[in-house]
């Protein structure tokens, strides 16, 4: 095989063959590119790296200020006692019995009359 039938034209978008100095020039271009873009990310990665650390820590910190702050409290509250509920008295519970069952009877009259 010839390195002549290797060869791939390289076009440009209105369709004109691009001289292998202006593919050369557009490889380098492109090898530019990614170069920064590689040193973008680099310091992208440091800058997440490092604020990683600091939230690291600055959890670290706050755990044990919550570890600190929390046999504190424990001890300067009363502990609670349950609270005995007596309920409705009889009058209330027979009121809303009756209440409840006459608003039922209306509304059932007034849905039977349609």
């Amino acid at each position: 095989m010839n390195d002549e039938d290797d060869w791939e034209e390289v076009y440009e978008e209105n369709g004109i063959t691009l001289g292998p100095e202006e593919v050369l020039r557009r490889e380098i271009e492109k090898s530019k590119n990614l170069k920064v873009e590689r040193l973008q990310l680099k310091d992208r990665i440091e800058k997440l790296r490092a604020e990683n650390s600091h939230l690291i820590r600055k959890n670290q910190a706050l755990t044990e200020e919550i570890k600190t702050a929390r046999p504190t409290s424990l001890k300067d509250t009363a502990p609670l006692e349950p609270q005995s509920f007596s309920g409705l008295p009889k009058k209330w519970l027979l009121f809303f019995l009756i209440f409840n069952s006459s608003a039922l009877a209306v509304l059932l009259y007034f849905l039977l009359q349609r």
